[in-house]
């Protein structure tokens, strides 16, 4: 049995950890931390599911001996003052914030926070699992995609890895649901202002560009710039982002398809669809939707995808990440159906 722990289970990704882990037959918490909750039962926090008798710690690294995996559920800019503390941790640590995504001056500028220690971030493997499957498979330090950079990343990598579209015309709208606010309280989150509203917010200064950016880069070393505009629905989870990009080439829609089927063919979080894109085929699974249409008048093509922002886009796609850490088959304890209705 793996052995796990959680910083920051009172969050909303930290939760959903703690539901996914505890259905799983190979991982198992046996610690979770939270500094502002410290003391209390995780049972009364969480009457609703069976935590089993878990007692909230605050955060000490002279407790984790015992761990094989440590999950930091915590907000940019606090997962930063755990991973500092973390240097003598001999298991895998898996960050879902994005401290560990960019290098220092780039996270500096995206995110307006202090980076983590640069030797730290540069061991940090970038977990978008279907193209950095080997990595993991050996990495200490996992820096778990964002949700907005999973759903965009996985639509527009085979298209850009076989240079089949224009890498400096990429123009994405994202929308997501509230939960991918963070659990903390806003202006734009409140009840009375999301309810019954849709809300543009950080427009084309998302701190997913850069990733989304960095990941193309990595994978297909090609340079490209992506235009983002995102948006907060009315809805708890799920997103849904839709891209408008320029081919290279001529090909009819059944060949577009086929690309995206070439891809991810033998992926099993992978669905390439062709019914009417909908954010319920996703929302609660770890499964990424994926369509594509050309646009026989523009020549444009239109490639759609679809995650559940809890699952696919934080703790499902953690979890898939450390089933492949520990050679497990990347399905275990990821079997849910999207829930739909």
């Amino acid at each position: 049995m793996i052995t796990c722990g959680i910083v920051g289970v009172t969050g909303y990704a930290g939760m959903e950890l703690l539901k996914l882990i505890s259905a799983h037959p190979r991982l198992q918490v046996t610690c979770v931390m939270s500094d502002s909750s410290a003391g209390e039962q995780l049972s009364d926090l969480y009457p609703w599911m069976e935590t089993g008798a878990l007692t909230l710690e605050p955060f000490n690294p002279e407790n984790l001996n015992q761990l094989d995996v440590l999950f930091l559920a915590t907000p940019s800019g606090v997962s930063s003052q755990y991973i500092e503390q973390l240097d003598a941790f001999e298991g895998v640590v898996v960050d879902l914030s994005g401290d560990l995504r960019l290098a220092s001056e780039a996270y500096t500028a995206w995110y307006g926070k202090v980076p983590v220690n640069a030797s730290t971030q540069a061991k940090a493997v970038y977990g978008l699992t279907e193209w950095n499957r080997e990595s993991v498979k050996t990495a200490s330090w996992i820096s778990n995609p964002g949700c907005y950079a999973t759903a965009v990343s996985l639509g527009l990598l085979p298209f850009l890895k076989g240079g089949l579209i224009e890498p400096d015309e990429i123009i994405v709208s994202a929308c997501s649901g509230i939960t991918g606010a963070g659990k903390a309280l806003s202006t734009k989150t409140h009840h009375a202002r999301s309810n019954e509203n849709v809300q543009l917010y950080k427009i084309h200064t998302h701190q997913h560009i850069p990733e989304i950016e960095q990941t193309i880069q990595q994978v297909t070393g090609v340079e490209a710039t992506v235009s983002l505009s995102t948006h907060l629905l009315p809805i708890n989870r799920g997103i849904m982002a839709t891209m408008h990009v320029v081919p290279t080439i001529d090909q009819t829609e059944v060949e577009w398809i086929e690309v995206l089927s070439r891809a991810y063919g033998q992926e099993r979080f992978i669905r390439v669809q062709q019914g009417e894109p909908e954010i319920r085929t996703a929302v609660g699974s770890n499964y990424c939707d994926l369509w594509v249409y050309k646009d026989e008048r523009t020549r444009r093509l239109t490639i759609v995808s679809v995650i559940d922002n809890m699952q696919k886009g934080a703790a499902g796609q953690a979890i898939q990440n450390v089933n492949a850490r520990f050679s497990f088959a990347e399905t275990l304890g990821l079997s849910a159906q999207p829930q739909y209705i």
